[in-house]
């Protein structure tokens, strides 16, 4: 029996999960579904039209009913954005007034529009139909998964790659089966080498990039154009003002969008950044954090102790301790492990914490502090070294996960990754942005979160991250590359936001930024990056 038989069978004996798989999906393909009743949409996705393809047949777009979707036409062009998007530039946080804005961009010439979906902050995939040329592109650290590709001659192009090969039956490829089977695949990232999906026919689209199609798919890289400002000193205080005002703009903005915005906070540095960022609009939010295992606690303790001492009301959710204090664990667990397309494999902590908060009815959105470790130059200080101005394919394999002995793996993960990085023009450094910080934005993120992401939404509530905004990452990377490293920038955001919080210097390190962690990973850097140097 394959997976998706399996997954049917649970699904027909529990069917008042079946509105748990893929949860918050997408599908844009050229086929259609008649049996929306059937298994895997189950009544549960809605279908609207996104113009037509070059052959004159429908876009068709696919959306689980708890996924937004809007969609906006003016002659002949079609945009529409699944997922949620504001602008903390001009504070539109509607997106049908924000989709208009976009075409009347697109109208101008396309760098106009990509310039005006750079402002964009959210989670959310955007679409044009230009009668019949699309162009699909993400936001700007890819929370929103994105996979593309032609399965039996439909076009497809989804959140999910696991939904695809429900539908048509796919195999997986061996090669990545063979490396999400091994032990050491969920020791770190929990995301495949380049593009890659479990299924040949799909790749994975990752942020900074976009695809066309028109009779085919073409992949192209649209950031960054230029280079980045180096900022002097005497510079710093202007440009740090500036990425404070336009944290706060999305904060105030998430209060305008939602009803019940909750902020969930640890006690390390973006937490601290975002929560510093809410001041004046402390009364429209709630805050809380968790604890699903013992190392979580100082962080949960943390964010309490500072939410106290700024005199709003924090809560703390203890995660239960065992798998069977959660009602329908195991089945739970199945349906998440293959949403995630096995790629994510959680720990039953991790599962029990996503299975707790779904079951949540506290607030209708939370606010992550994801997404600012892209300006952190966090390669840096997880492995204790300077790191090379240009990577290699190895440097890239390395950061995802630890091949121990495995060299066939290792030197595919090495090929895939000199594939992809040719494809996307990242073999070398773009302009004056630093190759490590781009592999951490487009690969960490762009893999790794979206991964997480989509894991995690099978939440009721919706996610946003107001740090993911293209324009405001760009400006952290303004910075010299030590302030960076030393949290330079987020702590004189968090003085010029809240000084009350920069005072009461509480800090929770990184548990895997700590001494023991970054000992091993320097040894197994230097290991694998020496050998092949030496080929």
């Amino acid at each position: 029996m394959n997976v998706a038989d399996n997954m049917k069978n649970i699904l027909e004996e529990y069917p008042n999960y079946q509105e748990t798989l893929f949860t918050k999906g997408y599908l844009i393909t050229s086929n259609l579904f008649k049996e929306l009743d059937l298994y895997p949409f189950y009544n549960n996705w809605n279908k609207e039209e996104c113009g037509t393809f070059n052959n004159g047949m429908p876009v068709n777009i696919y959306y689980h009913k708890q996924q937004d979707y809007h969609v906006y036409e003016e002659n002949g062009i079609t945009a529409a954005i699944i997922g949620h998007a504001y602008n903390p530039f001009d504070m539109k946080y509607k997106e049908v007034e924000i989709l208009k804005d976009c075409i009347q961009e697109y109208k101008k010439n396309e760098e106009a529009f990509l310039e005006k979906i750079s402002e964009l902050t959210g989670i959310h995939i955007i679409v044009i139909n230009d009668n019949g040329n699309l162009i699909v592109l993400q936001d700007c650290a890819g929370m929103k998964a994105c996979y593309y590709g032609i399965a039996k001659d439909d076009v497809c192009i989804t959140s999910h790659p696991q939904l695809v090969g429900d539908i048509y039956n796919l195999e997986i490829d061996a090669n990545v089966n063979e490396l999400m089977q091994k032990w050491f695949f969920s020791l770190t990232g929990r995301y495949l080498p380049g593009d890659l999906s479990p299924y040949k026919l799909l790749k994975r689209l990752g942020p900074n990039t976009l695809i066309r199609y028109s009779e085919d798919f073409k992949l192209e890289r649209f950031y960054p154009t230029e280079r980045h400002p180096e900022l002097s000193e005497d510079e710093y205080e202007e440009s740090l003002n500036l990425i404070a005002k336009v944290l706060k703009n999305n904060i105030e903005l998430c209060t305008l969008k939602w009803d019940v915005p909750a902020i969930s906070l640890s006690g390390g540095m973006d937490s601290k950044t975002t929560l510093a960022s809410a001041n004046g609009f402390y009364d429209k939010y709630k805050y809380y954090s968790f604890h699903s295992k013992p190392q979580e606690i100082e962080d949960a303790d943390a964010a309490h102790e500072i939410c106290r001492e700024i005199r709003v009301e924090h809560d703390i959710y203890a995660i239960p301790e065992r798998n069977e204090d959660i009602q329908d664990f195991e089945i739970l667990k199945k349906i998440i492990l293959h949403n995630a397309s096995y790629i994510d494999n959680p720990k039953d902590n991790e599962i029990r914490k996503f299975i707790y908060l779904s079951r949540l009815n506290d607030f209708d959105v939370e606010l992550k502090s994801w997404v600012s470790e892209i300006g952190r130059a966090m390669w840096g200080k997880k492995y204790s070294v300077s790191l090379p101005e240009t990577l290699t394919p190895r440097h890239f394999t390395i950061f995802q996960t630890r091949y121990f002995g495995s060299p066939k793996l290792l030197r595919h993960s090495d090929r895939s990754y000199e594939d992809y990085l040719q494809r996307i023009n990242l073999t070398q450094p773009i302009y004056n942005y630093e190759h490590a910080d781009l592999f951490y934005w487009e690969f960490r993120f762009g893999s790794w979160g979206s991964n997480v992401a989509t894991t995690q939404d099978i939440s009721r509530h919706m996610v946003t991250m107001p740090m993911n905004n293209r324009k405001l990452m760009d400006m952290f990377l303004w910075f010299p590359h030590e302030y960076r490293k030393k949290d330079m920038v987020n702590r004189k955001v968090i003085k010029i936001s809240n000084n009350e919080i920069a005072k009461l210097d509480i800090n929770v390190d990184n548990m895997y930024l700590r001494g023991k962690r970054v000992f091993i990973e320097k040894i197994y850097y230097h290991y694998r990056t020496f050998f092949y140097r030496s080929k």
